[in-house]
């Protein structure tokens, strides 16, 4: 006797391995290597809880309509292989120059063989599309010109000449380097150069300001720390991180708390990493760096000036802060949210660029309120201004925000003039009125100058947005040198520069 009865169907049963993620978007262009660009690809649709975004770049493309043209990159490097299929076609002769060799022809040198550098970070802003060679870039209809600075010696005059060349007609300068990453220098721009970041923020883009995207850094495996690069620390500057495709911090990108954002670049094993053009009209899949994430920074800022040429400078920093996303990053340490409701991370500034609500913003941005400055120094009695291994020093300051001027901060700079025999080891904290603390300056255990630092100027982010008025409190302290418990030094000068507004700049 039959109990029960069913016909029986095959069917097949799966491995459990991870699936493979398709991007919608692998077929939109032709070039060869685009299927590879995962942080340009449209992932976001498919991810799901804890895995990776790209950076939201196709559907500026798609539905914005803006690709970068009518906008001019100047790339400040070893020069730019012009004659590259890929970026031939785009290349800007009018603002290119060869500072090292004193000639126009920004041509790389063949003889080096790392002058492969400027191309690729070219390539990362200019590919072209759709003609089937490398890969795209993110604003693809972008002029880039070079500025050839690194093939060579350089001093404070070619490196200001290099800051505002044709400033009435470059829109951004890209800059993926700085000091040396070898965590003892503390190095910045000269006063020539420092005065070309000013007139470029003041006169360039005819009196809009040049953009200037400059990389964070590489030398964390070495404790470097970017409070102690005095490019990333200009107030002018846009400092960009670096976050892996796993949404890591990778292992050399510095951090400090004037980094405003992070683009993706690889670590340095052999993850995937950014896909560009190189040096004799070939192509690479190992880009890869805080040199490689500035770039991508220029060209979604290239993609924001092309949706609204009237943004200022200021306006580009503010459209920054407000558009980066945190989710994609939240699996690392070191977040906090300040009075203003910004989340700030000195590894990632205010989180992961998203090309698309950055441009989408834009579109709409109305000028920000003109702001002002407002200084204090902190008092420095005699008797307390020593510190050391055994004791902190520990000063405040009150302030009104200059008589109401400013309720609304952007930058903050710590101007310090401080005397220590092991200059790595100095530790700094800065405390708004409002408790949100500030690390402006982490030790670096490998400087063990004893030059100290003197009106050396640290920038922070951290306090953007908020109201100024009331107690600042600096505590400057050495807790890492244990074996030189007998070290001591002297705070000789303090001085708070706050910049913002009396007016809210997003009414």
């Amino acid at each position: 006797m039959v109990n029960w009865a069913k016909q029986g169907f095959s069917k097949k049963l799966y491995k459990r391995v991870p699936t493979d993620v398709r991007s919608r978007y692998e077929s939109y262009f032709n070039d060869e290597l685009w299927k590879l660009q995962w942080y340009e690809q449209g992932y976001r649709n498919n991810y799901t809880n804890g895995m990776p975004l790209d950076m939201n770049l196709v559907p500026v493309y798609e539905e914005l309509k803006c690709t970068g043209k009518g906008i001019r990159v100047a790339i400040i490097d070893d020069g730019i292989e012009y004659t590259h299929d890929d970026l031939k076609d785009n290349y800007d002769e009018e603002i290119s120059i060869n500072l090292n060799w004193n000639k126009k022809d920004p041509m790389p040198r063949y003889e080096d063989p790392t002058n492969s550098h400027g191309t690729r970070c070219a390539g990362e802003i200019a590919m072209a599309a759709n003609n089937k060679k490398c890969g795209v870039g993110v604003a693809y209809n972008a002029k880039v010109g070079g500025i050839v600075l690194l093939d060579g010696k350089t001093n404070d005059e070619m490196e200001a000449r290099a800051l505002i060349n044709a400033n009435s007609l470059v829109d951004i300068y890209s800059g993926s380097w700085g000091p040396t990453d070898d965590g003892l220098m503390v190095d910045g721009p000269g006063v020539m150069a420092q005065i070309a970041f000013e007139i470029g923020a003041t006169k360039g883009r005819n009196g809009k300001g040049s953009i200037y995207v400059f990389a964070s850094g590489n030398g964390r495996m070495l404790f470097d720390n970017c409070a102690s690069d005095g490019y990333v620390g200009n107030i002018h500057t846009v400092a960009i991180s670096s976050v892996t495709m796993e949404g890591t911090a990778p292992e050399y990108a510095e951090r400090c708390a004037a980094v405003i954002a992070t683009a993706y670049s690889g670590g340095l094993d052999n993850g995937v990493k950014i896909v560009t053009s190189d040096i004799n009209n070939t192509c690479t899949l190992s880009h890869t760096g805080t040199s490689a994430a500035a770039p991508l920074a220029a060209g979604v800022i290239a993609l924001a000036l092309e949706a609204n040429g009237n943004l200022t400078w200021r306006d580009v920093q503010h459209l920054l802060v407000r558009n980066c996303e945190v989710a994609p990053l939240l699996k690392n340490s070191g977040w906090s949210t300040n009075a203003a409701g910004f989340d700030f991370n000195p590894q990632f500034g205010f989180g992961l660029l998203n090309a698309y609500k950055l441009v989408k913003e834009a579109i709409g941005w109305k000028t920000v309120p003109e702001k002002s400055i407002c200084v204090k120094n902190f008092q420095i009695p005699k008797k307390y201004k020593h510190f050391g291994r055994v004791s902190k020093f520990v000063s405040t300051v009150i302030t009104n925000g200059c008589n109401g001027y400013i309720r609304y901060l952007e930058h903050v700079q710590l101007c310090v003039t401080i005397r220590y025999p092991k200059r790595g080891m100095v530790e700094i904290d800065l405390q708004s009125p409002k408790n949100t603390t500030c690390k402006m300056m982490e030790p670096r255990p490998l400087d063990e100058s004893n030059g100290g630092f003197f009106e050396w100027k640290i920038k922070s982010l951290q306090f953007w947005g908020e109201n100024p008025s009331g107690k600042w409190t600096v505590i400057v302290k050495d807790e890492t040198s244990k074996l030189f418990t007998g070290l001591t030094g002297s705070v000789e000068k303090l001085r708070l520069i706050m910049h913002g507004t009396k007016e809210n700049p997003y009414n």
